[in-house]
């Protein structure tokens, strides 16, 4: 294999507002992975959440440049899927006021390059022919989240990728951000085609360890069960988001499934057969993702797919 491993970008430095810019992926090879360098100082004396600090890169974009966006994942949201699927990225946070803070995200277009286990011989990744960009929104740095504010803020991108060889696919996230109502009412996501379901990702604002009366578990979670469908008929399901967390785990010594984040593995690793689901076949037309809600909560779903448009 002809592997490439270089900068994107060495430092890309930002205004202190909203700012979003791009980089060009290389249009000679099929990009496995990138990855995201970020630093910055603390402004002030408090010390934020791990969520609150990956959340200053707003969102992260594939192809957004052309006005075909393949694929869309918010800097937090990012962090996460790495964490809850064996990647604990470094993070350094302070409550000095001048500290250095530093953390990182990896964007696994190959879905095999991800954590001490990523496999660079898989068949999968992104050409130059359907994405020509990554571009990525940076949060104010003058904002306090969760008590932390930032200023100096700075990002280095790494690329993996392969000159050699072909494609089978790549990584995708279609992103539904919404407010769940009470009740059990249903909100439906698209599973995109061409390609496999891989998994779902998840933030919900109150999750399992949010919930403190005994006679509200489950009722008054943002999520209260997720099903696969077709034709709007469960497939595949229900679960809970808390059997997922069980499932697949939390690499992190902290909290990430308190906060509110879930994976749901359908085959992402498959080391036999094809990955995700359907099995032998590829996404249905009318296949969603069904998700009951029981609380007015800010919700964000990702159908994690691999694309097969290649």
């Amino acid at each position: 294999m002809a592997l490439r491993y270089y900068m994107l970008e060495t430092d890309d430095v930002p205004g202190t507002g909203i700012e979003t810019d791009q980089r060009d992926l290389p249009r000679d090879a099929i990009t496995k992975a990138l990855i995201f360098d970020c630093a910055a100082q603390v402004n002030g004396t408090s010390a934020g959440t791990r969520l609150a600090q990956t959340a200053q890169v707003d969102q992260f974009r594939i192809g957004a440049a052309e006005s075909n966006s393949v694929s869309a994942i918010d800097g937090e949201d990012l962090d996460a899927y790495n964490v809850l699927n064996g990647n604990y990225t470094f993070l350094d946070t302070s409550a000095i006021n001048n500290q250095r803070l530093s953390w990182g995200y990896v964007y696994p277009l190959d879905p095999f390059m991800l954590g001490f286990n990523a496999d660079f011989s898989q068949p999968f990744g992104i050409s130059g022919t359907v994405a020509r960009t990554i571009q990525f929104t940076y949060a104010a740095d003058i904002v306090t989240d969760a008590g932390l504010s930032i200023d100096l803020k700075r990002m280095a991108i790494g690329c993996i990728a392969k000159t050699d060889g072909s494609t089978n696919g790549y990584t995708a996230w279609l992103r539904n951000a919404f407010t769940g109502a009470t009740g059990g009412v249903n909100t439906f996501t698209d599973v995109p085609q061409p390609g496999r379901l891989l998994g779902v990702l998840c933030f919900e604002t109150s999750a399992a360890a949010d919930i403190t009366v005994d006679l509200d578990n489950r009722t008054t979670q943002s999520i209260r069960a997720q099903a696969i469908t077709i034709g709007r008929k469960d497939v595949l399901g229900p679960v809970y988001t808390t059997m997922s967390q069980y499932f697949n785990g939390s690499y992190e010594i902290g909290a990430i499934s308190d906060e509110g984040f879930s994976f749901w593995n359908l085959g992402l690793h498959n080391e036999v057969g094809p990955l995700g689901m359907p099995s032998g076949a590829n996404i249905p037309t009318d296949m969603e993702l069904r998700t009951s809600t029981g609380a007015a909560d800010a919700i964000r779903v990702y159908t994690t797919t691999l694309n097969t448009n290649v």
